[in-house]
């Protein structure tokens, strides 16, 4: 089948044969290609507790990573498929970091309102003291 506008077409296919690279993105002009079709399956929880730690340590989502090794495993190539959406979650230790770093963000926030520029210095330092480690974890990911 092929998606023509907004309507699929059926078309002969060989399948004696298997395609190395997955048809061409159609999509409706002036939209992003998109994932079209929802593969639900049900997997035990040890394994999709290993399958998280492998797209963390791959820096992509579950989905993203569970595509790859599908397409690698049945020797497809796929951009469309291999994307990866949402980020992938930040660790508490770095979500704590990121909040102190938006009440530091507030507390500059009240020194300017208040023409303190020696609070709001020492608050910039606090804040940079918060994300610069963050980012640079994140740069090396």
């Amino acid at each position: 089948m092929t998606l023509i506008g907004r309507s699929y077409v059926n078309q002969q296919e060989n399948h004696s044969t298997p395609s190395t690279t997955l048809s061409p993105d159609i999509v409706d002009v002036g939209r992003r290609p998109s994932l079209e079709l929802r593969f639900v399956v049900r997997i035990s929880r040890n394994l999709g507790h290993a399958i998280g730690a492998a797209a963390r340590r791959d820096g992509v989502t579950a989905g993203a990573w569970v595509r790859r090794v599908l397409l690698e495993r049945l020797d497809l190539h796929s951009n469309l498929d291999a994307r990866s959406g949402r980020p992938v979650f930040l660790p508490a230790e770095e979500v704590a970091e990121l909040a102190a770093a938006v009440r530091e963000l507030a507390s500059v926030n009240n020194a300017i309102a208040t023409a303190d520029t020696a609070a709001a210095k020492a608050g910039l330092d606090r804040t940079r003291h918060h994300l610069i480690p963050v980012l640079m974890r994140q740069s090396r990911r």
